[in-house]
This record gives C-alpha cells, structure tokens and sequence, in this order.
C-alpha cells in the first residue's frame, strides 16, 4: 500500500510519498483496495476535521511487480 500526499504548510504545497509502515501483505488484490479506501476516508476525515489544509491524498496498493 502506498501513501502520496500534498498539503499546504506555510501556504506552500509539500508532496511526500509514503510507504505503509503496517507492512501487510494481502492475499487478494481487492482486500488491499477494501483497506487502502478506509484508510483514504478516515485520513481525509481527519485533515477535514482538525482544519488541515490539503491539496490531495492518493492512497492505493501497490503489487510485487511495481516494487
């Protein structure tokens, strides 16, 4: 699973791309897509909630041929 983010700090846009620290490895590719959208919504939730600027959030997974 990956993490790409872009927020405002200071007024100005930063990216950072992510690995999962969690480490999971999923045996199908839509357990993985299932956990990356949870992920995504209670990210975005969040940022919303505490007031968190922010351009854009991708969250997705990756497979052992895009590593």
């Amino acid at each position: 699973m990956f993490l790409y983010m872009c927020v405002l700090v200071n007024g100005e846009l930063q990216c950072t791309d992510y690995h999962d620290n969690q480490m999971q490895v999923f045996s199908e590719l839509n357990k993985c897509e299932e956990q990356a959208e949870y992920r995504f919504y209670a990210m975005t939730d969040t940022f919303l909630r505490m007031n968190i600027p922010f351009e854009s959030i991708k969250i997705g997974c990756r497979t052992d041929d895009d590593l």
